[in-house]
């Protein structure tokens, strides 16, 4: 249960999209552009080469380059943590190690879609953790498909012994959720559920205190509008009637949200065309996707692009 005053802020995080040049290159200028944004909306932290940053396309050598570029252009402003993992160990290992070099504040490990008994799984995670010495984050996506094995609330246990372990991000069903929270209770790992949806009720029912981590905190945000920012504000200070209102007329853009972004992404699609044309729409880089995404056709973008319109031109007054 949350208790007024008994932190000074809570933590707003959000996953980067890996912006590209029309030529497929990495857009470092759009990186860094996006990143300033970032900071003008009022986050904590910033996570890359997730799924919303295409990971899967990228090379080893991106990686870190994405890494590189994002830790030069936070320059202490944000925290950031990259998905290190891979399904070979020996590439997560020099992953790790180059997030450790370069700065990171966590490296983020996701259960390898190779794995599917607990014990094997247990001992990966904890070869990672074991060598390379920085604070981890580990993403339970809940579901193997498509986005590694689910952790199982004995793997959690054994992980939550474990120090170096600090964040849990998981995206499982509320029962699981749940339990997960339970065991963490009294460690040294939180538990955050990264639907900023959710986050109000988080914060008060649980104690959640980092939203951590999906991209709502820049798509709905901007520098001169920052609702989440306040909200949670507001809820740190005990002002919870004024944080629900502002929590509330943020529905409309859940519900865009929810049909274009998560809604997809639940069913195993990728969303990460709509979320760069939402991106650009609130004056980030996006740029193209790589292969073997596909681009919006011309009726869907057309049909997004509206929407974006009337809603951002409905909320925006109500949230102020």
């Amino acid at each position: 249960m949350f208790t007024p005053n008994t932190v000074t802020a809570l933590e707003l995080w959000s996953a980067l999209p890996t912006p590209f040049h029309s030529s497929g290159e990495i857009d470092e200028p759009g990186l860094r552009l996006n990143i300033e944004r970032c900071i003008s909306v009022g986050l904590n932290g910033v996570y890359c080469n997730g799924l919303m940053g295409e990971a899967w396309s990228l090379t080893v050598d991106e990686r870190q380059r994405v890494l590189e570029v994002v830790i030069e252009a936070c320059a202490g402003r944000l925290d950031v943590s990259p998905v290190t993992s891979t399904d070979d160990l020996a590439e997560t290992i020099a992953l790790t190690e180059h997030a450790q070099e370069a700065g990171a504040t966590y490296a983020v490990l996701v259960p390898p879609r190779s794995i599917t008994v607990d014990a094997d799984l247990l001992a990966f995670l904890t070869a990672v953790i074991d060598r390379v010495d920085i604070p981890y984050v580990i993403f339970n996506p809940g579901t193997p498909d498509g986005l590694g094995c689910a952790l199982s609330t004995s793997t959690f246990a054994a992980l939550c012994t474990n120090p170096r372990v600090r964040i849990l991000k998981t995206t499982a069903n509320p029962d699981l959720n749940l339990a997960m929270r339970q065991i963490a209770r009294g460690t040294h790992v939180q538990v955050s559920d990264p639907l900023e949806e959710h986050f109000f009720d988080n914060v008060l029912e649980h104690g959640q205190q980092l939203l951590y981590c999906d991209p709502e905190g820049y798509l709905y945000q901007t520098e001169k509008w920052k609702p989440i920012r306040a909200y949670a504000d507001l809820i740190a200070q005990g002002e919870f009637e004024d944080a629900r209102r502002i929590f509330d007329s943020l529905d409309p853009l859940r519900k865009l949200y929810r049909k274009w972004i998560i809604g997809p992404l639940e069913v195993g699609i990728m969303p990460n065309a709509a979320l760069k044309r939402w991106c650009e729409f609130v004056g980030m880089a996006g740029g193209p996707v790589r292969p073997p995404l596909v681009e919006l056709t011309n009726s869907a973008a057309a049909e997004f692009d509206q929407e974006l319109r009337k809603v951002f031109s409905a909320v925006q007054p109500v949230a102020n």
